[in-house]
């Protein structure tokens, strides 16, 4: 159904095409025919464009073509044969086409809030539908409608706001977004983790390490990836001492976590950690270790690398390789290059050898002939 009072505003008045456009559409839509309702709306859209145009004749100058074309966007009847639209693409769940009507709706009427109002349907698909235009308009000033939906009963309305949250570049969504880490559901709170990744927001450090301590393995990937995502870059956000602060956690995953994070942002108190860890018994503790060492930027790592370039784990190797490259040690350039030419090796790593090669001893410039 359309939205609450939507069917009888838009069928009580304009032209006879747009009311007669507008109740089959309605009859069709209740039968769930929702492509045929959106067919009439488009014949009606088309037919009253059509008609506007030809009143107005050829315009004889730009200015002329862009006063006609802002007359045909607010042109009521056209409007309202939108806004019935939105709802139709809503139950196909085609957000991405409501929102490139809703679009043109607000060319012609930049109040219209039949989106706004749609986030009062009972119809929970047309909620998280109205949730995910507001995500792909991506503008501030829907915020605080957005942080409305994180407390919907429905838990697929609330995981469509976190995550539209996170398309929204402002630092109003980051106190939502942890708050969304708290959700009962843990798809909610595994997007909460992954919007907050993108947000770039040193404040969501805290909450985020807490997360790795979630009940739920998606949860924890999810918090454990926004975290590195945080450390990344020159401006990297992430303040150093939140994660010093988790070395000695009980947590052993926050712990590697952290000191891997602390890595990448080449803080030398990951170093002392990484190595004790690089004898875990736990392989895929063992193996971020050595991917922690090779991100710390720190020489005294180099023979623990040189050490583990000898593992019988392929992806321990492969590891310690690219550790060995990013350090420059020109002294495992014959360990290298011997594992570049051996037949026996896998091409992975063989090729990660010739890359640590190239970055540790670039080859020499082509010279132009004469």
């Amino acid at each position: 159904m359309l939205v609450a009072g939507t069917a009888v505003i838009l069928t009580g008045c304009g032209n006879k095409e747009t009311k007669e456009a507008l109740q089959k559409a309605i009859a069709l839509e209740d039968q769930k025919q929702y492509q045929d309702a959106n067919n009439v709306l488009l014949g009606a859209l088309q037919a009253r464009e059509t008609k506007i145009r030809a009143d107005a004749g050829t315009p004889g100058d730009q200015t002329a073509a862009d006063a006609l074309s802002k007359k045909v966007a607010g042109d009521p009847e056209i409007l309202k044969l939108e806004r019935a639209q939105i709802p139709l693409y809503l139950h196909v769940e085609r957000a991405d086409k409501a929102s490139a009507v809703y679009t043109d709706i607000l060319s012609g009427n930049p109040g219209d809030s039949v989106v706004y109002d749609t986030l009062l349907d009972k119809d929970p698909l047309l909620r998280t539908g109205a949730v995910r235009i507001l995500g792909l308009m991506g503008k501030p000033e829907t915020i605080d409608k957005l942080v409305t939906a994180t407390k919907d009963p429905d838990q697929d309305v609330r995981r469509a706001a976190v995550a539209a949250l996170g398309s929204i570049k402002d630092p109003g969504t980051v106190g939502p977004l942890i708050e969304a880490l708290k959700d009962s559901n843990w798809f909610v709170r595994s997007e909460a983790a992954n919007s907050l990744g993108q947000e770039r927001d040193g404040h969501a450090v805290k909450p985020l390490l807490n997360a790795v301590n979630d009940p739920d393995v998606n949860v924890k990937g999810s918090a454990e990836t926004a975290l590195l995502l945080l450390c990344k870059g020159p401006d990297a956000p992430a303040p150093p001492d939140d994660f010093a602060s988790r070395l000695n956690d009980s947590n052993p995953r926050i712990l590697l976590v952290s000191a891997v994070c602390l890595a990448i942002l080449k803080d030398p108190r990951s170093v002392p950690v990484l190595l004790k860890l690089i004898d875990s018994p736990d392989q895929t503790t063992r193996l971020d270790a050595v991917k922690g060492l090779g991100e710390a930027g720190d020489p005294s790592v180099i023979p623990t690398l040189r050490q583990t370039l000898k593992d019988p784990d392929i992806n321990m190797r492969g590891w310690s390789i690219i550790g060995l490259g990013n350090l420059k040690d020109e002294g495992s350039l014959a360990d290298l290059r011997a594992i570049a030419d051996d037949a026996g090796q896998p091409a992975t790593i063989k090729a990660a050898a010739t890359a640590a090669i190239n970055h540790i001893s670039p080859p020499p410039a082509p010279t132009s002939g004469p």
